[in-house]
């Protein structure tokens, strides 16, 4: 066993099983995810535009009113606070780590958008070694999946979500795009971690018994034992968009499917070969 942890640094994309990795990895006794699911530090620092603005001393006084000298203990402070400069998110960690901890790390699908030099900054920042995990979907399957995702959003908090038009509008969306251009991300990571400290991994293969032991070689384990039947992103049932709309969306990321053909080869699911 190595006497350093491994930081394990996931990265997205979203909706691509990265919630079903955090929980698998988060339940292992020798593995510190963070507590909380998606820190969203390394984005919100890098790309501010990317969120609503927050505004840190209106939370941080409304804490204190709240929970006075046990201010500290609260996961929202400890996020918030990280606003004020890295010692604050190494701090997090650290005062989670134990010695039988072999990983520790966290998943923020969003830092897929970051760049060679952000990622290369990241890993002069973080003490441990570290290395990355992206997992990637069939483009217009993502698409859809994140549409019907906020739509669901959208009604629950009293609104009308409709997965079809969002789904129809997400090629004109920044926020659909950006996660589904997975060529950038794999050029970013190939660049600032290297092949052998990155993980790349395909959705639909993801829950296979190979893919999983090849998951726990990375990081230096013999074996998971996961439960490839709790896949938490599982959303609505709802049937997909007509021929002619899903095939415009997969025309529009044709040359995403030409990355990926290309850079992983016969690795690539057969359902992306599908129209």
């Amino acid at each position: 066993m190595a006497d350093e942890p491994i930081f394990l640094l996931g990265v997205g994309a979203q909706k691509c099983g990265t919630s079903w990795l955090y929980e698998q990895l988060a339940a292992h006794p020798e593995i510190m995810m963070s507590p909380i699911k998606e820190l969203h530090y390394w984005d919100r620092r890098f790309h501010p535009d990317f969120f609503k603005p927050r505004d840190t001393r209106t939370i941080l006084r409304r804490l204190l009113k709240q929970h006075g000298d046990r201010i500290v203990a609260d996961q929202e402070f400890e996020r918030v606070a990280m606003d004020c400069g890295e010692d604050y998110y190494l701090a997090f960690f650290r005062s989670r780590l134990r010695p039988k901890h072999r990983v520790l790390g966290e998943i923020s699908p969003s830092y897929s958008i970051l760049s060679t030099e952000e990622f290369r900054y990241i890993r002069t920042v973080i003490p441990w070694p570290t290395k990355a995990v992206f997992l990637m979907r069939d483009p217009v399957e993502r698409i859809w999946s994140q549409s019907k995702m906020q739509a669901k959003k959208a009604t629950g908090r009293g609104g009308t979500g409709d997965a079809y038009a969002l789904f129809s509008k997400s090629i004109e969306r920044r926020k659909y795009v950006e996660r589904t251009g997975y060529g950038a991300t794999v050029r970013n990571l190939l660049a600032s971690f290297g092949s052998d400290d990155t993980f790349f991994g395909f959705y639909e293969t993801l829950f296979d018994d190979a893919e999983v032991a090849r998951l726990a070689a990375f990081l230096g384990f013999d074996a998971f034992a996961f439960d490839a039947e709790a896949n938490p992103n599982k959303s609505a049932d709802l049937r997909r968009p007509d021929k002619a709309e899903w095939n415009k969306v997969r025309e529009a990321f044709a040359d995403i499917y030409d990355v990926i053909f290309a850079e992983f080869g016969d690795r690539v699911p057969d359902a992306w070969r599908a129209a």
